[in-house]
């Protein structure tokens, strides 16, 4: 078979062959996507992906795939699936374009994804065979919606479930069998006492004995594979939902974490584990402990029929008390559940404040409002616990009757009417009894599940049916992006009913030009860099890069071109080379250590112990303010993005390490543009343009020279900030002026 790796350039060849052939097919199906971008979103680098990653990749994609294996005279059968993609034995991908009909029989036509669209090869079997061992994966366009597209409730809840129906199947049918060592052994019992007690049989008591050790051990044997069964199908369920949940964590807008507090959030999400033990062991519970009363209720009917009436009269009984206290000990369980909620999150939010709590000493006031949500908390639990008593009290003696008063029962009709049953259908009757009572007690407290459940789903849905972001992946723009940006008339407000942050804003950057922004604390400077970037998608007007609509431009295609340095930034766990390099996988030493000089950070790095290798702390707090954000300036800067976002970059940084950025400055802004917000104008001297800003307005735009010669607001902010140098300069001149003394 040639070698068809060999037609595709040497740089393509560096990424997994099957994300071509996927970003292929997704194109020729309406998605666009790229291979740099699959690589990006799913941290490949440069290893092949499995089948089963691919199809997953392709669900996230919205394209429908599956792993078959075919055999090379099967191959026909693909001609309405084509094009699909062949795995071979090395993990490379090919794909399959056509499968012709020729005299010699068939003949695949096949291409390397990462070749020319014309370069096609047509194969025969031992070809094909020496390195292929028929695996395809089909793809095509999906038009339903999937799981996690659906709204999030007890609807997709149950899809969960029934996506493990194969699994859940079994157990059913080993919960049908299990009615058996129900209902076997009080029959065995009635057999002890009134074959072998009274006929002194040991040859039928060796048979009962030797039956009751075969059940015992059915039984020990379908309780493991219960549980077994149970447990994988719980791990499965459990980590869809936390799959489900991050993801839809991922695709939720900034401006909903901007207006829901953290800890608000997270107590929500904490619900889910409610909603797991609901699906998977409460409700499928009681549905397995009320498959035996299939066999026991009739069983109980045919042994003594009066009494079994008698004991489903108890029962209903039992299930009216429990049931009367359902509502009540529902609204005490939102009270304890709020309680909680607030309690959580105070905690979350004390932890994430933690240091201003120290600087500002609020640790007693912080005491006192915990102490106060904990007596909340205990009021709330100690209710529901008085509440939830009372069903337990009150059934209690109907419980016992159930047995009890069979029992007692049935010795009246062994004595008054002695041909109605035997001593041993009294002893069974009482056994089953009591099997009887514990599924119908907890099919009753399943509606107090459920009304929980629900409330836990409500609190969850807040969330997950939060609107997602727009992000057009698969639909929007991909044009390669240079750094041109034009805002047009641009007008925004966070809030309805609020002032506008940005009223009517227009402004031109040519590309590879750098444009500084300053203004007063509130006059729109931050809110422009957050529209550039997409965080906030109900503008008026129109903003374009390179000639594009930013409402049309794929959102992670337009981010992963525009490097953003924030003011206060953020660095994860981990090491400082794995900081730097998180934008960029692939990105080798070499390019970390380039972008940590740029960035002026090697400095404070080469004198670590362990280099770009040492581990950062939470939050980075073995790192000063400063080299936090050296390293969040190396960090956009890996990417060498055309489009650079400082937005206070400086603002952490102390004299030595602002002049290392400032001189690093035209070196970094060489072939890029840069917009540079900062309220220190000595940084913005150099820009081509800088923009002030005055309650959302622009107020003037020019050079430095120009806006110090007529804008006001700049020219009294620069004399602010260089007040000492012009106390010198009148020094200097004055010493000059003035005459020496004699």
């Amino acid at each position: 078979m040639p070698d068809l790796r060999l037609e595709a350039d040497q740089g393509a060849r560096s990424e997994p062959s099957g994300f071509y052939a996927l970003a292929e097919i997704a194109r020729r199906s309406g998605i666009d996507t790229t291979v740099e971008h699959l690589c990006r979103s799913y941290v490949f680098k440069g290893h092949e992906p499995s089948s089963d990653i691919l199809v997953a990749v392709g669900r996230e994609l919205g394209l429908e795939g599956r792993v078959v294996h075919f055999r090379w005279a099967e191959l026909a059968k693909l001609r309405k699936s084509l094009p699909a993609i062949v795995r071979l034995r090395d993990g490379s991908a090919l794909i399959l374009e056509a499968v012709q009909q020729t005299e010699a029989g068939i003949a695949p036509v096949l291409r390397d994804p990462r070749a020319p669209s014309d370069a096609l090869v047509t194969v025969d079997e031992p070809a094909l065979t020496s390195q292929w061992d028929g695996e395809i994966v089909l793809v095509k366009r999906r038009f339903r919606l999937d799981d996690e597209q659906q709204p999030f409730g007890f609807g997709w809840l149950f899809g969960q479930v029934l996506r493990e129906k194969r699994l859940f199947g079994d157990i059913a049918w080993g919960a049908l069998v299990s009615t058996l060592f129900a209902i076997a052994p009080p029959f065995l019992f009635m057999i002890v006492f009134d074959r072998v007690l009274a006929n002194h049989s040991y040859s039928t008591l060796e048979v009962v004995a030797g039956a009751l050790l075969i059940l015992i051990g059915f039984e020990m044997a379908f309780s493991f594979l219960r549980r077994r069964f149970i447990a994988i199908a719980t791990t499965h369920i459990d980590a869809r939902l936390n799959i489900y949940i991050f993801e839809k964590l991922l695709n939720l807008p900034m401006e909903y974490f901007e207006t829901h507090p953290t800890g608000e959030t997270t107590t929500r999400l904490a619900q889910m584990w409610k909603i797991r033990n609901f699906l998977t062991g409460q409700l499928f519970g009681a549905f397995l402990d009320c498959v035996p009363l299939l066999g026991i209720v009739p069983v109980m009917l045919i042994l003594q029929w009066r009494l079994a009436l008698i004991v489903f009269v108890i029962a209903c009984f039992i299930f009216a008390v429990v049931t009367a206290f359902l509502r009540p000990m529902a609204e005490h369980n939102r009270r304890v559940t709020a309680a909680e909620h607030a309690k959580f999150s105070h905690l979350v939010e004390s932890i994430y404040g933690m240091r201003t709590i120290k600087s500002l000493a609020l640790e007693g006031r912080r005491r006192h409002e915990w102490d106060g949500l904990i007596a909340n908390a205990a009021t709330a639990q100690h209710g529901f616990f008085e509440i939830s008593n009372y069903p337990h009290t009150l059934s209690l003696p109907f419980e016992r009757l159930i047995y009890s008063g069979t029992m007692m029962l049935g010795a009246y009709l062994l004595l008054s009417q002695p041909e109605v049953m035997y001593p041993g259908s009294l002893l069974a009757f009482s056994l089953l009894s009591m099997r009887l009572v514990s599924p119908l007690i907890q099919l009753a407290h399943l509606q107090r599940d459920l009304a929980e459940a629900r409330g836990a789903i409500s609190v969850i849905a807040d969330v997950m049916n939060a609107p997602p972001e727009q992000s057009r992946a698969g639909s929007g723009l991909r044009l390669p992006i240079r750094g041109e940006i034009n805002f047009q008339a641009v007008s925004f407000r966070y809030k309805s009913g609020s002032p506008l942050a940005l009223d009517a804003v227009s402004f031109r950057i040519p590309r590879g030009s750098m444009f500084g922004i300053m203004g007063r604390s509130g006059s729109g400077k931050t809110t422009i860099t957050r529209l550039l970037q997409g965080l906030n998608p109900t503008y008026e007007g129109i903003i374009k890069v390179d000639g594009m609509d930013l409402r049309e431009i794929d959102l992670t295609h337009l981010r992963t071109h525009i490097g953003v340095v924030p003011q206060e930034n953020f660095l994860f766990s981990g090491t400082i080379r794995e900081n730097i390099a998180m934008p960029r996988p692939g990105a080798t030493f070499a390019e970390v250590v380039r972008a940590a000089q740029m960035a002026g950070a090697e400095e404070f790095i080469e004198r670590m112990p362990k280099g770009y290798d040492t581990k950062l702390e939470e939050g980075a707090v073995n790192l000063s303010g400063g080299q936090r954000q050296r390293l969040a300036i190396a960090r956009a800067l890996i990417i060498d993005p055309p489009v650079l976002v400082l937005d206070e970059a400086t603002s952490a940084l102390d004299a030595e390490s602002e002049a290392i950025i400032n001189t690093n400055l035209r070196r970094i802004a060489q072939g890029r543009t840069i917009v540079c917000i900062s309220h220190r104008l000595s940084m913005l001297v150099p820009a081509d343009a800088i923009l002030v800003m005055e309650r959302g307005q622009v107020y003037d735009i020019g050079s430095h020279d120009e806006l110090l010669y007529r804008c006001d607001i700049y020219k009294h902010l620069w004399q602010q900030q260089n007040r000492h140098m012009d106390r010198s300069t009148s020094n200097v001149q004055l010493a000059i002026a003035r005459p020496p003394e004699a």
